[in-house]
């Protein structure tokens, strides 16, 4: 076995170093910071074991599966705990060099933002200095979110227009459509709204539609297989505002495509995904690959009110670029509703992590976050090499 020690001024370095000499599969054996600065790294090239002499390769090995099996789950224990180690010392080396940008990231991951965000974030804050304030730091950390994201800031329904709103099922798509047809009618009149719905697997979706199209005095279409989108469509032309509601068709499912096909072939219809704020970032990051093949071209956050933390839906808006048109927080028809503002979501989302911020941190989870992020950020460095 070959053992080698590689000492270097950061984590990041003395890992090149060791993937350059040793290869990809290296095994670090143990690691440690220097107390006259920097890291040390035992690491050892990962060989293939040979088998013993005078047997055949074919031959059955003297050691049981059972023990070959309690081998590899210490192996990967171990290797668990050295990984869990290496993190915990990129983040003590970071909270050391430069503990205002630490205290600033801790503060973002606070309130549920991911990793690759934050970094897209600090990455904006010019002169950030060790030495700088953490409050200086901090105003210009949110100064850059709001600039990153996305949000609409006017109302683009009171100039009318086709709109069809996209999500998952219970996103709130009919609930937004309601209290969107309601403030038309209240400020235009029945005569220049219609209500259409695509859905046609579930007849409760019918009969909300229709329910509230009586309440309000409007027209309301169902399109199925005697008629099509885009028959519809042209029957209401004469109409300020068009409201779709489909359905939250699962990505597997058959109609799915047919109904995304459908809709990207009406141009003249703007797609918004519903997307509930409650939901966690790989169900959001779901949504979007369903339904965002409909050329969405906006986004409404539902649920803001039952919401623990705000930023996984952030995230997705700044990461897509897709920006938030409205947020919803409530059954009330039509008042709970609002035009999206990024300084406005921006304090939500603070104001969230705050209540969360009187729990106990997760440290092992923001130091794998803050340790993968700057791997990644490595490996994408050195590839370019």
């Amino acid at each position: 076995m070959q053992v080698r020690k590689f000492t270097a001024r950061d984590m990041r370095q003395v890992l090149k170093l060791v993937r350059e000499s040793l290869g990809e599969d290296a095994a670090i054996l143990s690691s440690r910071s220097l107390a006259e600065g920097g890291v040390e790294v035992v690491a050892t090239r990962a060989e293939k074991p040979t088998p013993p002499s005078g047997q055949g390769s074919s031959n059955p090995s003297n050691v049981s599966q059972a023990e070959f099996g309690a081998m590899r789950s210490e192996l990967n224990s171990i290797r668990s705990l050295l990984q869990q180690r290496l993190n915990g010392m990129a983040w003590e080396q970071f909270e050391r060099q430069t503990p205002a940008q630490a205290t600033v990231w801790e503060r973002f991951s606070t309130m549920g933002l991911p990793a690759p965000v934050i970094r897209q974030l600090m990455s904006q804050i010019k002169g950030s200095g060790s030495a700088e304030k953490v409050s200086d730091l901090w105003r210009k950390a949110l100064t850059a979110m709001v600039k990153s994201l996305p949000a609409l800031g006017f109302d683009p329904i009171v100039n009318g227009g086709v709109y069809a709103f996209l999500g998952p099922t219970g996103a709130g798509k009919t609930t937004t459509i309601a209290k969107l047809a309601t403030q038309y009618v209240l400020a235009h009149g029945p005569d220049e709204v219609a209500l259409v719905t695509t859905d046609s697997f579930r007849l409760a979706s019918h009969e909300q539609l229709r329910a509230l199209a009586r309440i309000l005095g409007v027209t309301v279409r169902i399109v199925d297989n005697h008629h099509s989108l885009s028959e519809t469509l042209a029957s209401l032309e004469h109409k300020s505002l068009v409201l779709i509601d489909t359905a939250g068709l699962p990505a597997a499912h058959a109609e799915q495509a047919r109904q995304i096909e459908s809709l990207r072939s009406q141009p003249g219809v703007r797609k918004w995904l519903v997307l509930p704020a409650t939901a966690q970032g790989p169900v959001l990051e779901a949504a979007w690959r369903n339904y965002g093949r409909a050329d969405v071209v906006a986004c409404v956050l539902s649920h803001v009110d039952e919401a623990c933390l705000l930023g996984d839906a952030l995230a997705l808006s700044i990461m897509k670029g897709l920006p938030v048109v409205y947020e919803t927080f409530g059954q009330s028809i039509p008042d709970d509703i609002a035009v999206a503002k990024a300084p406005a979501l921006v304090k939500k989302a603070i104001d969230l992590g705050r209540v969360l911020a009187s729990e106990p941190v997760d440290k092992d989870r923001l130091m794998q976050g803050f340790a993968t992020e700057s791997n990644a950020v490595f490996r994408a460095g050195t590839s370019a090499i």
